[in-house]
């Protein structure tokens, strides 16, 4: 009995020390197990955790890395917020922007003079002076400033059929009887009335260089003082178009309307003016001196608006309008008429098909016949010889920007800038002598879409001189006051 109180007392004893160790408890787990020594004794000592917590550990913290990186990253994770986040600020700025200029254009718009404009709401909510002897389009897609507000000439004041297509073609008549022009929302607060020789000039060829001697001021204090009055100005919607090529056959050959001495005449006449019309030949084989005095004589004598040549300040102020809305002005294969342009569109109307030949000295086009009809557009490779397309103003709903078509390719545009070069120099890859250069910009439908895009700025040959089969122009309008 003595020997059993003692082992008893000695248990007792065992237990007392375990619990101060923290080593007993009545519902010990199952631990991994070391073994202790203690007054002679081995004695279970358990330390470290479960496998199974060990297990759960990992689990939970893999759980927690795989919620967490979806939470950043996912499709509605914090850099996508961040970055809708950073959209929506930069439309709601842009909003701000159109909603301040719509104001200051509805205040302007109580001193303008309504002998020569009459003030108009768009469908945005935009304050617009639609000259006299036009009106504001009814067409849908054509009377928002968001998409392009468009104005058609109407100068008997007869009702126009906005719905009406006899021949059948896709293209509404009030579209190819009446000249088009879209309004630039100019105001000051949304978008500025400048010229802008410094954003573009290291991203489009045969920019730099000379940019500072390319000079554009002729009575430009009129044309200031026009858009800062009404808010903006109207760029002609297509090229300058050959009126009498609406009646073009499948066989009428490129040179019997369009050659030289028939488009670039010394003395233009009335019937010789331009049209701002879909589906036109483009005006070509034209010198910059001739463009200038056909831009003038369209609208010559009107008491509401003065039409000219597109200058720099205006062709710049477009490049801006477009840019912001994020169309592409540096690289415009997209949305221009190039040769490496990949639409795969079916393109139905005029048009003429040439044949391009690439030689070690350049580029030369054999002229083609024009047609009427379906082409399909592909990619040119840029090598050989391969088709390349002309076509007729406006024809191609891919090549349209806020209502303004082919402001990017199809052809090259004369400006009204000029370029001095006091000395022979080189400019990019070719060499240009001393003289007067005329401005062209945009590009043609010979061309790539990311070297001549349409913040191109080129200065090319004098000013009496016609220009290729690619070269064209485009009447701008100003409000006078």
């Amino acid at each position: 009995m003595a020997l059993e109180r003692e082992r008893e007392r000695e248990s007792r004893n065992l237990r007392k020390i375990e619990e101060r160790e923290g080593l007993y408890s009545k519902n010990r787990p199952l631990f991994i197990c070391t073994t202790k020594v203690r007054q002679g004794r081995s004695v279970n000592s358990f330390s470290g955790i479960t496998l199974i917590a060990l297990v759960v550990t990992i689990v939970v913290l893999l759980i927690l890395a795989s919620v967490s990186i979806t939470v950043v990253f996912g499709d509605n994770g914090i850099l996508q917020l961040a970055k809708e986040a950073g959209e929506k600020t930069n439309e709601a700025m842009q909003n701000d922007k159109e909603n301040i200029g719509n104001a200051t254009n509805y205040i302007k718009s109580l001193s303008w003079d309504t002998t020569k404009v009459t003030a108009v709401t768009t469908k945005d909510g935009a304050i617009v002076p639609v000259p006299k002897g036009f009106v504001g389009s009814e067409v849908d897609g054509e009377n928002t400033i968001k998409d392009g507000f468009v104005i058609y000439e109407n100068t008997e004041g007869q009702n126009l059929n906005w719905k009406a297509d006899e021949n059948g073609d896709g293209i509404l008549d009030v579209q190819q009887d009446c000249n088009q022009f879209v309004w630039v929302p100019a105001d000051g607060v949304s978008l500025e009335y400048k010229q802008d020789k410094e954003t573009w000039k290291d991203q489009a060829y045969t920019y730099n260089e000379s940019e500072d001697n390319w000079k554009d001021e002729e009575k430009l204090y009129e044309r200031e003082e026009s858009v800062e009055r009404y808010g903006g100005f109207y760029v002609g919607r297509y090229e300058a178009g050959v009126p009498e090529s609406i009646n073009y056959g499948e066989t009428t050959k490129y040179t019997d309307k369009a050659k030289a001495e028939n488009r670039n005449k010394s003395e233009v006449e009335e019937k010789d003016l331009p049209a701002s019309k879909k589906g036109l030949q483009s005006w070509n084989y034209i010198s910059q001196e001739n463009a200038k005095a056909l831009s003038e004589k369209m609208y010559e004598g009107s008491k509401s608006v003065t039409s000219r040549l597109i200058d720099s300040y205006a062709w710049d102020t477009i490049c801006h309008w477009f840019s912001n809305s994020g169309i592409n002005v540096t690289d415009s294969t997209s949305w221009g008429n190039y040769v490496d342009a990949d639409s795969g569109e079916n393109v139905n109307g005029l048009y003429s098909k040439h044949s391009l030949t690439y030689k070690p000295w350049g580029w030369t086009v054999n002229e083609g016949n024009y047609g009427k009809g379906q082409v399909e557009f592909n990619a040119r490779t840029g090598s050989g010889t391969q088709d390349v397309y002309e076509l007729a103003t406006g024809i191609s709903e891919r090549n349209k920007a806020k209502n303004i078509y082919d402001f990017a390719g199809n052809m090259f545009e004369w400006t009204t800038e000029t370029e001095e070069l006091t000395d022979s120099h080189t400019e990019k890859d070719y060499e240009k002598s001393a003289g007067t250069y005329v401005v062209l910009r945009g590009g043609g439908f010979n061309c790539s879409g990311k070297t001549n895009s349409a913040s191109l700025r080129d200065g090319s040959g004098d000013n009496k001189i016609a220009y290729h089969i690619n070269g064209s122009f485009r009447p701008v309008l100003y409000v006078n006051v």
